[in-house]
């Protein structure tokens, strides 16, 4: 699995050079693939040709009219307004942004922090930015809670891509056996 691909399978065999390196590449390959699905997601919950894409663009501030433009009329105009380097950009700072706020909040520090955890983060998170995108762009409501559900949906996704850890947490099946042979006796 390409996740546990740099993860070694005995670190008494390994180095201390080779597990940083390994730690290193690790945290590099969970980046690229953050920042891959970041742009994706962002592909998905914006593009016009997706329905809630395109009533979210007939709800925002008015450019151009586009009320009366087919689907692919409005992706061209978007695609047209924000080239792939752009977007490249946005998802690097939008990985970046997740990966410092979950280091303030302390996914960065101490183990055992659970998904719960995360997925509260990226509630508030979303509900904060649904709430001050209204002030920020005077954008009707509609607008606000589909950037909202964005931004909750993205956190959590990109989050998860970077704290989750295979297998570290699940007990072997010889110590499992054990315990059940334990309660047995008991």
């Amino acid at each position: 699995m390409a996740w546990t691909l740099l993860e070694p399978e005995d670190e008494a065999t390994l180095t201390v050079a080779e597990q940083r390196l390994r730690r290193q590449l690790s945290l590099l390959f969970r980046f690229a693939v953050a920042v891959f699905c970041c742009w994706h997601l962002f592909d998905f919950l914006f593009s016009s040709i997706w329905m809630h894409g395109y009533i979210w663009s007939l709800n925002l501030p008015i450019d151009l009219d586009m009320s009366d433009k087919s689907a692919g009329a409005i992706v061209y105009h978007q695609l047209h307004q924000v080239g792939p380097v752009e977007r490249v950009v946005h998802a690097i700072l939008c990985v970046l942004g997740v990966a410092f706020v979950l280091l303030c909040v302390g996914f960065g520090k101490s183990e055992g922090q659970t998904t719960w955890k995360l997925l509260r983060v990226s509630i508030v998170v979303g509900f904060v930015t649904g709430l001050l995108r209204p002030v920020q762009m005077k954008q009707r409501f509609f607008s606000c809670l589909h950037e909202g559900f964005y931004c909750y949906f993205m956190f959590f996704v990109i989050g998860l891509i970077l704290t989750f850890r295979f297998g570290e947490k699940f007990p072997k099946k010889e110590a499992l056996t054990e315990e059940a042979e334990l309660k047995k006796t008991e």
